[in-house]
């Protein structure tokens, strides 16, 4: 379906019982909705799945370019008025994407009746990183976004995956070579000014599952244990043997087994 927010129309894939419990999944950057597809295999059978094309990723427009994850959160909320207005989802981000869902979290806690956060982090970037986003940039605008991709999967995907799951290694760079440059370049400006929302992780009342790859070193199982450790009374912790930074698309079979103990768990 697709949902018009402020300036854009958003595609989202809906799958699953429409009186099923809801799972708001977000992407990761430079990906699209579909990097969740043997999640929504997985559990279609029971759950109302949301699934999202971020603004100016997959098939939802481009806008004006101009990102900052406040505005993916306004995006995200505008999706759950028209999909699931009455009833709390669970939400699920990997990455960015888990940068959108704690800072929505953090502005609309009420939302959410349990969170998932995939290979991510709480904290801001420093100097350093904010630097690297800029030559990200000049990349993108230079040699295109396949040439973004070929570099991106050399530490976006796991030395595992790199080596045993080709697949893995094409499905990707083709969905990042089939984004649009002008989105990829108003995503990395806005993580690059993204707010610190650790804090948030302590006000953390809901049912948390911290989900990350043992090969991760873009968001390394030390984060992601300070994640899960900072909620109080503790959020689980799952880390994946084999997975680097894209677990659910490189271990699908664990993560889904994870994910949905998790989800079987929940009142």
């Amino acid at each position: 379906m697709r949902v018009q927010a402020d300036g854009a129309q958003l595609h989202v894939h809906l799958r699953g019982p429409e009186d099923g419990p809801r799972v708001l999944f977000i992407h990761g950057f430079p990906l699209t909705g579909a990097m969740w597809d043997a999640q929504v295999e997985c559990l279609a059978d029971k759950w109302r799945l949301i699934v999202p094309d971020l603004r100016g990723h997959g098939a939802s427009d481009v806008g004006d370019g101009q990102y900052a994850i406040d505005f993916f959160v306004d995006d995200m909320f505008t999706v759950l008025d028209e999909v699931s207005p009455e009833l709390p989802v669970v939400g699920c981000g990997l990455s960015m994407g888990g940068y959108i869902l704690l800072r929505a979290f953090e502005r609309e806690p009420a939302r959410f009746r349990a969170l998932v956060f995939a290979d991510t982090k709480s904290t801001a970037d420093d100097d350093a990183g904010r630097l690297k986003r800029l030559d990200a940039v000049r990349k993108i605008r230079k040699e295109g976004t396949a040439a973004y991709g070929a570099a991106f999967v050399t530490g976006g995907v796991g030395a595992t995956a790199r080596a045993e799951r080709p697949e893995v290694v094409e499905a990707v760079k083709a969905m990042i070579a089939a984004n649009d440059a002008h989105g990829m370049v108003g995503a990395q400006l806005a993580m690059a000014a993204r707010t610190d929302t650790t804090a948030a992780l302590r006000t953390i009342q809901v049912p948390t599952l911290v989900i990350v790859g043992e090969e991760d070193t873009l968001t390394p199982p030390a984060v992601a244990k300070a994640m899960a450790d900072a909620v109080p009374g503790g959020g689980r912790l799952l880390p994946i043997p084999k997975a680097g930074h894209l677990s659910p698309m490189e271990a699908p079979d664990l993560f889904n087994r994870g994910l949905r103990d998790f989800l079987e768990s929940l009142p």
